[in-house]
């Protein structure tokens, strides 16, 4: 069931220390726990990264949906169906967009949330503003530096998203060719990612100063994080950022690095979801 919900009740945590301007209508899409049909299974909230969609997750949800989750996957904003982004948008408003839709939905605390890259960012802001509203989080290669002024980044990003709108056949074969772990819908689903987000938007954005404080908010989160990292030299986080991460890793969170690209979950699927049920499990409450 997709559906757009409407968000006006929740306040900022007291971890919280950004200047919050509002929320936005998030686009979801949901599955319902397969042993249970939903009705009281724990919650599992899945956060695309830049330029992606909730479409992402289109083999991660299912399978922790018949794990027992209810699942719901959302788009930022500025991303999939969600709304376009107005000016800018910061890391913190991503996570009090996520706060609202979670109990808009009424489906908090939540168990788990689960973040690829700057969708990994948002979730450790939530985490970090809102530790009440989220039991546990994984982290999948999350950013470890500020793009402000990384022209060449921003330029690259453009371009695909250039390139997935002008000649979308050939940004999925050249999606397969470049990534020969991806199934074809795997392809498919992030060029239609990139052909639906504001790129304006995310750009602005990035040049204001969107930011990451990923390895700066490791320590410090209290709840349970597990930080997935693809291999450095493929990586979003890499060099002192990387490992300064992980470095102040507390007790009660753990980090994994794969042998895997920036996007885990498609280059190794079987892997990521091994690592991510088992740590699950492990760590799931009485």
């Amino acid at each position: 069931m997709e559906r757009a919900i409407g968000l006006a009740r929740f306040v900022p945590g007291p971890a919280c220390t950004g200047t919050i301007q509002g929320v936005v209508q998030l686009a979801v899409h949901q599955w319902p726990a397969e042993a249970d049909g939903g009705a009281a299974a724990p919650v599992a909230v899945l956060v695309h990264g830049i330029g992606g969609w909730w479409q992402t997750w289109w083999r991660v949800a299912p399978a922790l949906a018949n794990r027992g989750w209810r699942v719901v996957a959302v788009d930022l904003r500025g991303h999939g169906a969600s709304p376009r982004i107005e000016g800018t948008v910061t890391r913190e408003e991503l996570a009090f967009d996520l706060v609202e839709t979670i109990e808009a939905l009424e489906a908090g605390p939540i168990d788990v949330a689960i973040g690829h890259s700057l969708g990994a960012a948002a979730v450790q802001e939530l985490a970090h503003g809102w530790p009440e509203l989220v039991g546990r989080v994984v982290l999948e290669d999350p950013p470890g530096q500020d793009r402000t002024d990384d022209v060449a980044y921003q330029g690259r990003l453009a371009a695909e998203v250039r390139a997935a709108t002008e000649t979308p056949e050939a940004e999925v074969e050249r999606g397969l060719r470049d990534n020969p772990s991806w199934l074809p819908e795997d392809a498919q689903q992030n060029v239609e990612g990139q052909r639906l987000c504001d790129i304006d938007g995310i750009l602005a954005s990035l040049r204001a100063g969107m930011g990451s404080r990923v390895p700066e908010l490791a320590p410090i989160l209290t709840v349970p994080a597990l930080y997935l990292l693809a291999t450095e030299d493929r990586s979003a986080i890499g060099g002192e950022a990387r490992r300064t991460l992980i470095a102040g890793i507390p007790a009660g969170s753990t980090v994994v690095e794969v042998d895997s690209g920036h996007t885990i979950h498609r280059d190794r699927f079987d892997e990521y979801l091994r690592i991510v049920t088992e740590w699950l499990l492990e760590t799931r409450r009485p």
